[in-house]
């Protein structure tokens, strides 16, 4: 599993005390948008200008108005698909006001826009064409955002107005919703739009296919049901069935009583959530303990590196190694300390923790050290955690740190027990710059010629 959903090249920067992950793919797909109607560069340019500045205001709406409504935390990521906001979870009514924030933030920024155009209008090509999109961007979309679709915000808008007990006609509402659009965009020859309303109506119709099959379960008769259901789960997850963990989850979860019991069948499907790469769903579980404080660190530091959020997971990953010692906690610390450039800290937690094993130790003051620079420091502290523990994978990365120290015999030798000891990953054995020397050691093209007719 995953520790960093955040792909390569993303760029991560704050805004106050909400960080903020760019993907590529946003800067992509926006810049594809921008090239219908044959705009020349300079108007992509400012395409996509219009939309970095317009989605992160309509993202910050949702943020700031999350934490003033109670959420101790929101972060933001622009994708290909526009933006989202994450944050603690809020009571029904606040959900709402955050659901709304984000589409008036658009209209309140439009809105200074006009004011600005009306007291200095546009005096050239260039200029008229960002006032366009700013209006299109901030109100044409906004609107279209508001309307009572899920996921869109006017989706979560009329589910939290709706309530829990209405969530079906929720449901209806943006099928039909849906369905008026695609007529519509299909008559206006607006083909995108068609498909994009004709995806989501199928979502809501999904969900409401799902919906009519639930059937509210009474605590009494799933105790007698499934006795040890939470254990069962637990179990159940251990052996890989994440499926009847996730069921036996939802049955312990209806049978418990407020406290301790519903907040460890939240926890068990936190980790569900985790197994199947769902974080933001585990994340969402986790909120739901009572009280906040009563979740698991750990589970929840998992949860935010998961998500990509590796600032908000080192303090419980911290608090973890406190509360909940363990060799994961401990890693997962020194792994977000290193990247976080702690490295002091991370080198500390390696050196004092109580470790298993020393091979786990050795790896992580490894990890220290390769974040230094050290490569030759870091490739004995991988080769002495091979040593004992035999993970092909120490010897590998120690053959790699070894070539960039310029040690290529070592560098060698340890690929050799690397693969020796079953190390498979040749894809990234191939691709790996710094042993393009040892590579070319005939031993080794040797091996990897006769691997490569097996696998032919």
């Amino acid at each position: 599993m995953s520790t960093d959903s955040s792909p390569p090249f993303s760029w991560h920067f704050s805004l106050g005390r909400i960080p903020v992950v760019i993907e590529p793919s946003f800067w992509l797909v926006t810049a594809l948008f921008g090239m219908v109607g044959a705009r020349g560069v300079p108007q992509i340019l400012s395409w996509v200008g219009v939309c970095f500045v317009s989605i992160l205001i309509h993202e910050l709406g949702h943020a700031l108005v999350s934490m003033s409504l109670g959420s101790g935390w929101a972060s933001i990521r622009l994708y290909s698909m526009g933006g989202l906001c994450y944050h603690q979870g809020l009571s029904r009514w606040r959900s709402v006001a955050v659901a709304a924030a984000g589409p008036l933030a658009g209209f309140l920024f439009g809105g200074i826009i006009l004011a600005v155009n009306h007291l200095a209008p546009p005096r050239s090509l260039m200029t008229f064409v960002i006032f366009r999109d700013l209006m299109w961007v901030n109100f044409g979309w906004g609107i279209i955002n508001l309307l009572p679709v899920p996921p869109l915000d006017g989706g979560h808008v009329a589910g939290g107005v709706l309530g829990p007990t209405r969530q079906r006609i929720a449901l209806w509402l943006g099928i039909i919703t849906s369905a008026g659009v695609v007529l519509l965009a299909l008559s206006s020859r607006m083909f995108y739009a068609a498909f994009m309303f004709g995806f989501m109506g199928y979502g809501c119709y999904q969900a409401l296919s799902t919906t009519r099959d639930l059937k509210p379960l009474k605590p009494v008769k799933v105790a007698e049901l499934e006795p040890d259901a939470l254990a069962r789960a637990w179990q159940a997850l251990r052996s890989g069935n994440e499926t009847e963990a996730a069921r036996l989850g939802h049955l312990a979860l209806s049978a418990a009583k407020p406290g301790p019991e519903s907040n460890a069948a939240r926890d068990l499907l936190a980790w569900v959530s985790l197994t199947e790469g769902n974080a933001r769903a585990a994340v969402s579980h986790l909120e739901k303990v009572e009280p906040p404080q009563a979740a698991r660190p750990f589970s929840l530091a998992m949860a935010f590196n998961a998500l990509g959020m590796p600032d908000r997971a080192l303090p419980h990953a911290l608090a973890a190694v406190e509360k909940e010692p363990s060799d994961q906690a401990a890693a997962l610390s020194v792994r977000l300390l290193t990247k976080a450039q702690r490295l002091d800290e991370a080198e500390r937690i390696a050196r004092e923790f109580a470790w298993k094993t020393p091979a786990m130790r050795n790896a992580r003051l490894a990890d220290v050290a390769s974040a230094r620079g050290d490569f030759g420091a870091a490739a004995e502290f991988y080769a002495t955690a091979f040593e004992a523990a035999g993970r092909a994978e120490d010897a590998y990365q120690s053959a790699c740190h070894y070539a960039r120290a310029g040690h290529v015999e070592r560098a060698t030798d340890l690929l050799e027990r690397a693969l020796k000891a079953g190390y498979d990953d040749f894809e990234a054995l191939g691709q790996e710059p710094a042993l393009a020397e040892v590579r070319s050691v005939p031993a080794i093209a040797e091996q990897l010629a006769q691997r490569s007719r097996g696998a032919a």
